[in-house]
């Protein structure tokens, strides 16, 4: 494929046409299903990135009945049979790439540092995926494997407590009409809960204003949020892509249905991807730091066991393997990956992406000596 940007791109474009951003569950029709994040069916492994809205997209599209996907090699090996005139879907990796900077005598370019300088790229490959509705003689176990449910989640309520743990301000008013997060105050403004008409719609829309908040200087310092220029503008209106999405990726998590959605900036979503074939993938990497970075937080805040003996369990636990890293961690991290069992930070970097980097160490099991900076991974330091 040519252009697996523009590919990827035109089929964002198309939902968007259609009135709608995938992962939004078309909230409208109360019959429709809820997305979930997609994943792999054989492994278990969830997508990321730009993955997610993609797969959900043809799964809307094609009508699948669920986000589990898998390769034509492995549905091969289960034994299953692809059904007759079923198409493939597009995926991509995403791979970060960096170049020394050469003079035209082939020297290396320094900085004022002394330093050599880089320039830093992509490699974006396409890849093809077919959804498990796709083949018939699949096992049991990879087309109806048991329930799971997200992390911790025993009851939609438990929300309130991930609301909570956020760390975030939030008021709630009865007179309020409508939802928002104000950085001026770094704080999100919601009408009673009971003023919504569902459950579902009031936690969709209080995950899309904290996902607004994760832009603040103190947190992930986007741009359509640390340089606010009013509702409404193109930079803010590309905020508020990244917050959809934020909010879907996080709904999905947790497996209830997103109903905050604005069809009030489609019409700039279509401009802006319409010009910028790169932009959707820029949003949906934004959106995926901003809801992991969240769940960090909130995982952070979490109140320890109450007992002793769990208490103990939980400061000797170490993790054992490191977990398996996916795309965007690549890009992320860019000239430092893949990582080590110590990691060095650039501190050179901008804010939001350093903020990003400390965030996803901790969750991949790295903990900082502050007397050198340094990240170690934690089953290695516990050797």
């Amino acid at each position: 494929m040519s252009d697996i940007y523009q590919a990827i791109t035109n089929q964002i474009l198309d939902s968007l046409k259609s009135g709608y951003l995938p992962g939004t569950g078309n909230p409208w029709d109360s019959s429709s299903r809820t997305p979930l994040i997609p994943c792999n069916a054989v492994s278990g492994r969830q997508y990321q990135g730009i993955n997610v809205p993609l797969l959900w997209g043809m799964a809307e599209k094609r009508g699948f009945s669920q986000d589990r996907w898998l390769t034509l090699g492995q549905a091969k090996e289960l034994g299953a049979t692809k059904r007759s005139g079923q198409q493939s879907t597009l995926a991509c990796l995403y791979k970060p790439m960096k170049r020394s900077i050469l003079d035209a005598a082939g020297e290396p370019v320094l900085d004022e540092e002394g330093n050599p300088k880089e320039k830093r790229f992509a490699i974006v490959r396409g890849f093809n995926l077919y959804n498990v509705d796709q083949f018939d003689g699949l096992p049991d176990s990879v087309t109806n494997p048991p329930p799971k449910g997200a992390e911790g989640l025993e009851d939609i309520a438990m929300l309130d407590n991930f609301i909570v743990g956020c760390g975030i301000k939030v008021t709630h008013s009865l007179d309020r009409e409508s939802a928002a997060y104000f950085p001026s105050q770094d704080r999100v403004l919601l009408p009673a809960k009971s003023r919504f008409h569902s459950a579902e719609s009031y936690y969709s829309v209080a995950l899309h204003e904290l996902t607004h908040a994760t832009g603040h200087e103190s947190r992930l310092a986007r741009p359509g949020i640390t340089d606010f220029d009013g509702f409404g503008s193109p930079q803010y209106a590309f905020e508020e892509l990244i917050a959809q999405m934020g909010s879907a990726f996080l709904c999905g998590h947790f497996g209830i249905r997103n109903e905050a959605f604005d069809a009030a900036y489609i019409a700039n979503w279509i401009e802006v991807l319409q010009s910028d074939k790169k932009a959707i993938f820029r949003a949906s990497g934004a959106a995926r730091l901003a809801a992991e970075f969240l769940k960090q937080v909130h995982q952070e805040n979490r109140p320890q066991a109450s007992t002793d003996q769990p208490l103990k369990a939980s400061a000797e636990a170490k993790p054992t393997r490191r977990p398996q890293a996916d795309d965007q961690d690549i890009e992320l991290f860019g000239h430092q990956w893949p990582l080590g069992d110590s990691v060095r930070l650039d501190s050179t970097v901008d804010r939001g992406t350093l903020r990003a980097q400390i965030s996803r160490l901790k969750q991949l099991g790295y903990e900082l000596d502050t007397a050198t900076q340094t990240w170690t991974y934690s089953a290695v330091a516990a050797a």
